[in-house]
């Protein structure tokens, strides 16, 4: 039995339905695949947790010394654009970040580093200098481009970004987003699993 494996055999329900127990392996196998590629770990949006769980538990199971960030506003999602479509209304998505701590606390996993506040407004030195791994769950255009923004140019080559909902007909202003941001750059789609797009850095 592999690790990705025990660990979702061990943990087989999410904490909440933004991101199911299929997405999950998908999520986990990937980050599995560049643990000997230096850099950290970030999550941009991270809500109550439901991905954050899984990530610590495969970091401790491998017993990496990669620091795993997660980056909210704990205010919900901004003002929507034009192009975000009509799903989702600002604040939208909120949990406190008490929220997000409790979650940890009652899983008796150690916290991750948290940056409270709008992406492009965190400071460019609260990430990482080197990143292997992101995961990106921002929902609208501008805060998928603002994690492009404040991540790509800081993932090593081979390193792995994860775009959530990247397919969902309801958030269309995701791939507008990825569209826009890469359509100058070398990396395309590598891969699409349940909504989730898979680019890997040159």
């Amino acid at each position: 039995m592999n690790i990705v494996h025990e660990i979702i055999e061990a943990h087989p329900e999410t904490i909440s339905p933004l991101v199911g127990i299929s997405q999950m392996r998908y999520i986990l196998n990937n980050l599995y695949s560049v643990k000997d590629i230096p850099g950290d770990v970030v999550e941009l949006a991270c809500n109550i947790g439901t991905t954050a769980l899984y990530i610590r538990r495969l970091l401790d199971k491998l017993q990496s010394d990669k620091v795993y960030h997660v980056y909210d506003s704990f205010e919900g999602l901004p003002e929507p654009a034009e192009v975000d479509g009509d799903l989702c209304k600002k604040g939208d998505m909120k949990r406190e970040q008490t929220e997000f701590i409790e979650s940890f606390i009652s899983a008796d996993l150690v916290c991750p580093i948290i940056h409270k506040g709008w992406f492009a407004e965190i400071p460019d030195s609260e990430y990482p200098d080197k990143i292997c791994f992101a995961f990106f769950d921002g929902d609208f255009f501008s805060s998928i481009l603002d994690s492009f923004c404040k991540v790509y140019h800081k993932m090593s080559p081979g390193g792995i970004i994860l775009v959530h909902d990247y397919e969902g007909a309801g958030l269309p202003g995701v791939k507008k987003a990825c569209d826009y941001f890469l359509k100058d750059k070398p990396e395309r789609v590598e891969d699409i699993f349940w909504g989730i797009a898979k680019f890997v850095k040159e």
